[in-house]
């Protein structure tokens, strides 16, 4: 199995999403040929990706779970989902992994629910041309799947534009636990109820 394999990994029975590249496409290099995590990007398979008119589409109701990977800016850059709110203030963080929080999302685009904004920079949403979408080459023909990658460019006109400015991990989750983790549960209770029926069996008193 491949790079980019592991890098989207989609289960059949999860909730997924449909990523539809727009017209704006290219390396993630950008317009400055370099982007600080090129060499992470390259190894999760990530060569390319799409900007301007891109769409993100949740199949279902789904939990997103947000991760920091990255960033390089000069600026305080933030991004809001849901009730995930994270700032990054300083001005290199080298590729690491915080986990951000979760939180449910409905059915459909998600224009306008995922936001980058910036003290000093410009706001992008899905499909603006500060929000990029990191794929493999063969997505940019279109994905499915269930973990997707985000960049953030908070000066898309200056020489800099290479969506390096805040890099996140998606996943998205069933709202809704599948056929198999409620058989897991159901199971986890049955023993957790048999322990404490056995915990509980009467003792006979002691004769005096």
């Amino acid at each position: 199995m491949g790079a980019a394999a592991l890098a989207f990994g989609s289960n059949a029975n999860a909730s997924v999403v449909t990523i539809t590249p727009g017209t704006g496409t290219g390396a993630p290099t950008g317009i400055s040929g370099f982007n600080d995590f090129l060499t992470q990007l390259n190894g999760l398979g990530l060569t390319s990706i799409t900007t301007t008119g891109a769409t993100i589409t949740l199949d279902e109701n789904s939990i997103l779970t947000f991760e920091f990977l990255g960033s390089e800016s000069g600026f305080s850059d933030n991004i809001t989902a849901g009730s995930v709110n994270f700032t990054e203030n300083s001005w290199f963080t080298a590729w690491t992994s915080v986990l951000l929080g979760s939180d449910l999302f409905t059915a459909g685009s998600l224009a306008g629910l995922i936001n980058f904004s910036s003290v000093g920079g410009a706001n992008a949403t899905v499909g603006d041309d500060g929000f990029g979408i990191f794929l493999t080459d063969q997505q940019l023909a279109g994905y499915t799947g269930n973990v997707f990658y985000i960049g953030y460019d908070d000066q898309i006109t200056n020489v800099d534009d290479n969506h390096d400015d805040m890099i996140i991990r998606v996943t998205v989750s069933p709202a809704v636990p599948e056929p198999a983790t409620w058989a897991m549960m159901l199971l986890g209770f049955g023993a957790a109820g048999f322990v404490l029926r056995r915990r509980r069996r009467p003792v006979l008193a002691q004769a005096a």
